[in-house]
């Protein structure tokens, strides 16, 4: 009894080393894991369209090809189309922010009034001066910051050489997790990816075409009442279209905000478009473009989004709905008690 009992604890010590040393290892190879995961994604993405023109009597491969062949030929026209005026724009925005600041000051002095009768105080030209250092150093870094993202081309040809190879071969994924489990977890793990793709295929393919209408919505809607700088807040305006509820509020800030700095006039119709395109995101383009992607619930998408953005910053943030979308499904599978 005693040599049974020192072989569990020996067995329990083994297994706990064991543990600690898979985690371990999947820290090391942290890298590796988020790059395979960035192109399982950008695979569940395209995967819907590939399957489409194979059905066309289009070879899967040349298919396959033609639209990565796409996709970087609209990546490419987007960074030379936008990049310089993008640029252009914050190094304005920041040497002329004062004068901004100054002239929104004169036009909006009642609100200060306003404030102060409310023995509500602040100094306006310390928030200006500290924002106005940010943007600059902002600019400032746009160089160093560029020069980071093309560090990473390696990285970039890896994920999309990794997901071209996927496309091509018919059910990679699948193939390829299976590939990964234990025959006794094969069948299980090839539905479940299954479902993962479909349901990350569907929201991404929606989430993108959501932020692109958002975007050329409020860009177009404020460079037509007067606010400067519509591009970027533009693009801001679609980048947080990504946070439920509160990214669309978030983004009507700066604008609006700047607007007043124009003039009283045009602080309200620039409103007035951000509350257009909230209208018309809620009851015309969300009910049309989400109908078939059922994503996470708000509250849980949020709590992605802050956890991902902590543990691995805007890497993170990227990967954070995908994989709390995957994990949703596991989670419940489990309480409906399905055969794992």
């Amino acid at each position: 009894m005693e040599n049974n009992e020192i072989k569990i604890s020996t067995r329990i010590i083994f297994e706990i080393i064991f543990i600690l040393l898979a985690f371990w290892l999947l820290y090391l190879v942290l890298d590796v894991i988020a790059l395979i995961f960035i192109a399982v994604i950008i695979v569940s993405a395209m995967d819907p369209l590939v399957d489409w023109l194979q059905k066309k009597k289009i070879p899967r491969a040349v298919a396959a090809l033609g639209l990565f062949l796409a996709l970087f030929l609209l990546v490419g026209l987007a960074v030379s189309f936008l990049v310089p005026p993008i640029v252009a724009q914050f190094q304005d925005f920041s040497q002329n922010f004062s004068q901004y600041f100054q002239a929104g000051e004169i036009s909006l002095a009642h609100w200060k009034d306003f404030f102060q009768a409310k023995q509500i105080n602040f100094n306006l030209q310390q928030i200006a001066d500290n924002f106005s250092g940010a943007l600059t150093d902002l600019s400032k870094n746009i160089f160093s910051t560029t020069v980071g993202v093309f560090s990473g081309i390696i990285s970039t040809v890896v994920v999309f050489s990794l997901a071209f190879y996927m496309s091509v071969e018919e059910d990679g994924i699948r193939k390829f997790i299976i590939s990964v489990f234990p025959d006794k977890y094969k069948n299980y793990a090839a539905d479940l990816s299954f479902r993962i793709k479909d349901k990350i295929g569907k929201w991404m393919l929606g989430q993108l075409l959501l932020m692109f209408i958002i975007f050329a919505i409020d860009a177009v809607g404020l460079y037509l009442v007067g606010v400067p700088y519509a591009l970027i807040l533009g693009i801001f305006a679609g980048i947080m279209e990504i946070v439920p509820y509160v990214g669309p509020i978030i983004s009507a800030i700066p604008g609006v905000a700047l607007g007043f700095m124009i003039s009283p006039t045009t602080g309200f119709l620039a409103l007035l478009v951000y509350l257009i395109s909230q209208q018309l995101e809620n009851h015309v383009i969300v009910p049309q473009v989400m109908k078939k992607a059922v994503g996470l619930n708000p509250i849980a998408t949020i709590i992605a989004l802050l956890v991902g953005a902590r543990l691995g910053g805007v890497m993170g943030a990227i990967l954070s709905v995908p994989v709390a979308t995957a994990i949703s499904l596991f989670v419940n599978d489990l309480i409906e008690k399905k055969k794992i």
